[in-house]
């Protein structure tokens, strides 16, 4: 029979029935627990080996040390070591990248050693099952605490390892933006001023060739790739931080816009057989005119290609006016893309197409940006729409505020 030296006294009982008043010797109990220490360890190591399917090798040290904070929570407060111990075991196993489940399979193994090893030590001092009781129930209460912290520390950590990814990733992509928009300036001076000389030499061409018709209509099929060339230039300039001296903003209607921007397409349109519809609600915009017209041909110019294996091609513009935003929307009947390659289409250099460069989108969204607006794709098995919302404004003022 066990003898006890000191008790602590507990109340148990059922509604307001009380039973009779139990005194247990806490210290005699923490003491034996501290004395199976070692065999408690040993097995709860052999038990790891054999039913985890990661090898995992904990190291002594640890886990001998839990079942020591388990002793002491019986006769003294250890919340400060107990979190201790989980943070320090924490950064020991994701230092060794295992799995979380692992790592509660760890805990779960333990629980069924420590009580397999200590409860027959308990039933021969011939406990009364209140006293069973509660021992059972502040031990249980210590390793559930003891799971908490080792949880809560394990998501500490896996939270400061995404941030500190996130802002890796941040860097590289803002890096790569500044490696774009330096050969963005550079290319602005190898290419505009002859490109302007060009220009120039067009103009006095198609002033000295008037009253023949043939001629100045080749000359303005000339000016027409001209300007497409123009656009596409001023827009890959979007990514540098410099300012873009014709970048001019100015009040305009969208369905001027939009009208001049199916002109561009409708070569394609027609000689694709693609049905085109669109519904334009009337709205005045103040923005980068040509910008906006580029954004709406790249758009267009992608849903085209889109639809290539499609029997039926479809093509909407739909255009939507609430709440101070304008909301443009680009859908076409192609193939569904995954939510994998949505995520990263806006993303300098990502491309899908063979030939593809990948700046088109993130040329569009730098102009969207530039406008205080955002620009999305959402894509399903019947269709994909590509959405831009501008800010309604009539002047600079109230377009940049």
């Amino acid at each position: 029979m066990f003898f006890w030296a000191s008790f602590r006294t507990i109340k148990v009982g059922v509604g307001k029935a009380m039973a009779e008043t139990v005194s247990l010797n806490l210290h005699d109990v923490s003491q034996k627990i501290l004395d199976m220490t070692p065999t408690i360890t040993t097995l709860w190591l052999q038990e790891i080996v054999i039913s985890m399917d990661t090898p995992l090798t904990i190291p002594r040290n640890f886990a001998e040390k839990r079942t020591v904070l388990l002793a002491r929570y019986l006769v003294e407060d250890v919340d400060g070591d107990m979190q201790a111990w989980s943070l320090d075991m924490g950064e020991w196993m994701r230092s060794q990248e295992f799995p979380f489940s692992s790592i509660l399979r760890t805990y779960q193994l333990y629980r069924n050693v420590f009580w397999r090893v200590l409860r027959p030590e308990l039933q021969q001092w011939s406990l009364a099952p209140e006293e069973m009781l509660y021992l059972e129930t502040q031990l249980g209460k210590a390793m559930d605490e003891s799971v908490y912290w080792a949880v809560y520390h394990f998501e500490q950590m896996i939270n400061k390892e995404l941030v500190q990814k996130e802002e890796t990733i941040s860097y590289l992509h803002n890096d790569k933006l500044t490696m774009l928009g330096k050969i963005a300036a550079n290319m602005a001076h190898e290419l505009r001023n002859p490109l302007c000389a060009i220009e120039g030499f067009l103009k006095l061409i198609s002033e000295s060739t008037q009253g023949q018709d043939k001629l100045q209509s080749y000359i303005q099929v000339v000016m027409h790739e001209f300007e497409n060339l123009h656009r596409q230039i001023t827009g890959f300039l979007s990514f540098s931080k410099k300012p873009i001296l014709d970048e001019v903003y100015k009040t305009v209607e969208i369905r001027q816009v939009l009208y001049d921007v199916e002109l561009l397409i409708t070569p394609r349109l027609v000689g694709e057989n693609i049905c085109f519809d669109k519904h334009i609600e009337p709205c005045t915009l103040y923005c980068y005119e040509e910008g906006l017209k580029q954004v709406m041909v790249n758009l267009l110019n992608n849903a085209i290609d889109a639809v290539q294996t499609r029997l039926n091609k479809s093509i909407r513009v739909i255009s939507h006016c609430e709440g101070g935003w304008l909301q443009l929307t680009v859908e076409n009947n192609g193939e569904m893309i995954p939510a994998e390659i949505v995520e990263n289409l806006f993303q300098p250099f990502f491309t899908t197409k063979q030939n593809g460069t990948g700046i088109g989108l993130s040329i569009c969204k730098n102009i969207i940006e530039k406008h205080n607006g955002t620009i999305s794709c959402e894509s399903t098995e019947e269709s994909t729409r590509f959405i831009v919302r501008l800010p309604i404004a009539t002047d600079r003022l109230s377009a940049f505020s």
